[in-house]
């Protein structure tokens, strides 16, 4: 900051984005070429349907504009993001201002739409994008967006094997953009560097933020492969779109630190090495009455609450059940983010656990002894009537 705290980088370039930029595509999937920095999530996924535009008219494709997303999920606040985003108790009083994004159902194997079972699952949720297309007309689909592991709304939802790679089948039969919003799964969340990594898929493009800045720094990233940054440049066609903070130096250097940081402290490795221990310690959990599951994977996972479990009935939103099970844990000390509305688009809670990467095993522990007593103590007031 000393040196020069800004430069636009409609004009100038720097050493630390230049550098940010190599980093995450030395991390990144193989054929992820280019990175474009922004400032926030919302804006990376903004900025990922700008340039599944630009792509696609280069290729004189001019009426492939539609991008189809899922239930229940959320890709950001902005009216772009937020049109994408198919968490219901978030879109409901913007509604007038969304754009038309088609939406289809989430791969919930608890709540299977099509009631199959994990056993015999087809993966009639990764088709449903395929039926979506054809519905509409793959003349006018610029992109799918998916979350290979799910936020709040649907409680660290995992993709279920071969999704994301039929998903990706289908996107190259229609020439469709697949989009990996890695907001939350990205920067080893999930014990790879990239969640799609796990199902060895290449997307498109990957969106990231939270993680890449440490917590130090609002920073968001769009990775863009080879496949779209070739036809830009062949049409001879820049990337039409900016903020005036995009690249900016103190956000490349804080980026650039935590992948150095992760790298030097073998902090990937041990997500990948002391997630499934969480996760067993977790998954005693549901034997717990409030609880109908938890998913997850590395240090990513979601607690499901609800009201019957037989029936797998969730709770009243306006029993704010997630929010006082989230408040006993504050009082025991342990911080946790709740979500809500992922059964149905109304109802539904979900705890979220997501500790820093240099947790002690003693310490994750604790985390879910407190999870465990504060659920007790919900579960108490619910039978009292409170």
């Amino acid at each position: 900051m000393s040196e020069l705290q800004f430069a636009y980088s409609g004009n100038f370039s720097s050493s630390e984005e230049d550098a940010l930029a190599r980093a995450l595509i030395d991390k990144a999937p193989e054929g992820i070429t280019k990175v474009w920095l922004t400032t926030s999530g919302s804006t990376a996924n903004e900025s990922a349907l700008k340039m599944a535009r630009q792509y696609h008219l280069s290729r004189g494709n001019s009426q492939k504009t539609k991008v189809i997303s899922r239930w229940h999920s959320y890709h950001g606040s902005t009216i772009g993001a937020m049109s994408l985003s198919g968490s219901g108790p978030r879109r409901r009083p913007y509604e007038p201002y969304l754009l038309d994004v088609p939406h289809v159902p989430p791969p919930d194997c608890y709540r299977c739409p099509w009631g199959a079972r994990p056993e015999s699952c087809a993966l009639a949720c990764a088709d449903a994008f395929e039926k979506e297309i054809l519905a509409v007309g793959s003349e006018y689909i610029s992109a799918v967006m998916v979350e290979p592991v799910a936020g709040a709304p649907l409680g660290a939802l995992v993709s279920p094997p071969g999704y994301l790679r039929r998903i990706r089948d289908i996107c190259d039969r229609h020439d469709v953009l697949m989009i990996a919003d890695e907001i939350v799964s990205g920067m080893c969340r999930t014990g790879e560097w990239f969640a799609v990594q796990h199902d060895d898929v290449v997307p498109d493009m990957l969106t990231l933020a939270k993680g890449l800045g440490g917590g130090y720094v609002p920073i968001g990233a769009v990775l863009l492969h080879d496949r779209i940054n070739a036809v830009l440049e062949g049409a001879g066609v820049a990337v039409n779109h900016g903020e005036s903070f995009t690249g900016h130096r103190i956000m490349g250097a804080a980026g650039q630190a935590v992948i150095e940081f992760i790298d030097t402290e073998g902090l990937a490795d041990r997500v990948a090495s002391k997630g499934p221990a969480l996760e067993a310690d977790l998954t005693k959990l549901t034997a717990h009455p409030l609880v109908g599951i938890v998913r997850g994977r590395g240090f990513l996972y979601g607690v499901e609450l609800v009201k019957d479990k037989t029936e797998r009935r969730p709770f009243s939103r306006d029993d704010k059940v997630s929010e006082r099970v989230a408040e006993a844990a504050a009082r025991r000390h342990v911080l946790f983010q709740t979500g809500n509305a992922g059964a149905d688009g109304q109802d539904g809670d979900t705890i979220m656990i997501a500790p820093p990467y240099v947790t002690s095993d003693a310490d994750l522990k604790q985390i879910v002894s407190v999870l465990s007593d504060a659920l007790d103590e919900v579960a108490i007031e619910i039978e009292a009537g409170a």
